[in-house]
């Protein structure tokens, strides 16, 4: 489970737990200080029980098959080594709110089993329940929504394979479409918002399952599938409304999926992990790629697409402690996408790319569209300090990051859509992250980007609350 504060297409972004999510709510930017209180709040309200410390959390959906970690030096995560199996839990409240979706409610929590006989543990389970509510001209109502619950089993098939399953239902009034390409452009009104303009409601329900099976050495593949029903509406003239209502040249719809859809998607792929440690890699690398399958129901929508990534992940340690971690991501489609997916990239867990919180930070989601993305990121990270609280161990660290990327809508790359320069959409920026003990990380990133300002006009920075390092 990882937890962001953004959400797709708000002007205001509300403080939520998501996943890369996904993927869950996507991108919105906040005014600072409501930011900053939301986020004050969640570090005030960290609840936790268990049995034990101890323990180890996944970063993500394509966690390896982890040895025994080998004890960390002191510029590092602490190892902390109870060998007997014990259960461990953890859970946080979901506080905020902005002008755009009013009042924001939920939970996170976290329930791991752990021993000896499977490693990183026995099981795990994360769920996050959000809703925010706002009084309106049709009375108060629930505006934006994101429940989920992950499964994470080592142990399936008796040891043999990890299952990975999952649930999730997202419901967004202010999802967000800027048009397609490179270049597309955001026009604000003359107060200098953007109202509803590049916004369409969104409702998405999902189950999945990924598995992994062990090749031997660092190598393994993972295989799985999706089942979707995505509904999305558009408002009357937005973004959304005018390009759906557009022929091409060909006679063909500029943009499909508009219309209430069954989506079925298998994926396959390889994955190759030398990483040091799951949740703070201090040397190694992980590289994965990864065929997708698509196709919709009623099939005269005629959307069926196939993508295929490679995400590629290296991780050296540095002097006096530091890490550089660096990462490339191409994602490919071809076929007829549905609009909201030419904003996402990824096979067993996807996100929004190239924006967001697991992309280009500072880049609101859903900001560019195209067939083809490529993303880059590269982070410095160093773990400053520990101390114990209530018989927890927290260490402290930093990050400071460069991300940058770009998409082409069609592979001709001379789509006027994608303009004629260079076109790189960039971020920059750094945080603090907390590792607490060995079962859970957190992390705040505050990312500058020129592009930020489409989502919140004036204000040209994102800021994320997550779980897990970003890669």
């Amino acid at each position: 489970m990882a937890l962001s504060t953004s959400w797709q297409g708000c002007t205001a972004a509300c403080f939520v737990a998501a996943h890369h999510h996904r993927t869950y709510p996507r991108s919105a930017f906040v005014n600072p200080l409501q930011r900053l209180a939301a986020t004050l709040v969640l570090a005030a309200t960290f609840v936790t029980g268990r049995d034990a410390l101890g323990g180890e959390a996944r970063a993500d959906d394509t966690p390896p098959a982890a040895a025994p970690a080998a004890p960390e030096s002191a510029e590092g995560p602490e190892e902390l080594v109870d060998p007997t199996d014990r259960t461990e839990w953890a859970g946080f409240p979901v506080v905020g709110g902005s002008t755009d979706i009013g009042v924001q409610l939920g939970a996170a929590g976290t329930v791991t089993h752990l021993g000896d006989r499977f490693k990183p543990y026995w099981w795990k389970v994360d769920a996050v329940v959000s809703i925010s509510v706002k009084g309106g001209p049709r009375g108060t109502e629930i505006v934006q929504q994101s429940h989920d619950m992950r499964w994470d089993l080592p142990g399936g098939g008796g040891g043999k394979v990890r299952l990975m399953p999952a649930v999730f239902y997202d419901r967004t009034v202010n999802s967000g479409y800027f048009g397609l390409g490179n270049a597309s452009r955001v026009v604000t009104d003359p107060s200098g918002g953007i109202g509803d303009r590049y916004q369409f409601r969104h409702e998405e329900a999902s189950t999945r399952l990924n598995i992994r099976t062990p090749l031997g050495g660092p190598f393994s593949t993972m295989y799985g599938w999706q089942l979707r029903y995505v509904n999305p509406h558009a408002y009357p003239e937005s973004r959304l409304a005018i390009d759906a209502a557009t022929r091409d040249s060909g006679g063909h719809p500029l943009v499909r999926g508009l219309q209430p859809l069954g989506i079925a998607t298998l994926n396959g792929g390889a994955i190759y992990d030398t990483r040091s440690d799951e949740i703070y890699p201090k040397h190694g690398a992980f590289h994965l790629a990864a065929l997708r399958l698509s196709g919709a129901t009623p099939t005269s929508s005629g959307v069926y697409w196939a993508g295929i990534n490679v995400y590629l992940r290296w991780y050296e340690q540095l002097p006096a402690g530091f890490v550089l971690a660096g990462r490339i991501i191409v994602d490919a489609m071809a076929g007829h996408v549905p609009f909201y997916d030419l904003s996402q990239g990824g096979a067993f867990d996807p996100n929004d790319l190239p924006g967001g919180a697991q992309g280009v930070r500072g880049v609101p989601n859903g900001r560019y569209s195209g067939l083809l993305k490529v993303v880059g990121n590269a982070e410095v990270r160093r773990m400053h300090f520990g101390f114990r609280f209530l018989g927890s161990r927290f260490q402290v660290g930093t990050t400071t990051f460069v991300d940058a990327g770009r998409v082409w809508n069609d592979y001709s790359f001379a789509d006027p859509r994608d303009g004629k320069s260079i076109g790189i959409k960039y971020g920059v920026g750094g945080g603090p992250f907390l590792l607490w003990d060995t079962a859970a990380m957190f992390r705040v990133d505050v990312a500058y980007s020129p592009d930020a300002s489409a989502a919140n006009p004036g204000f040209p920075v994102g800021i994320y609350v997550q779980e897990g390092m970003m890669f």
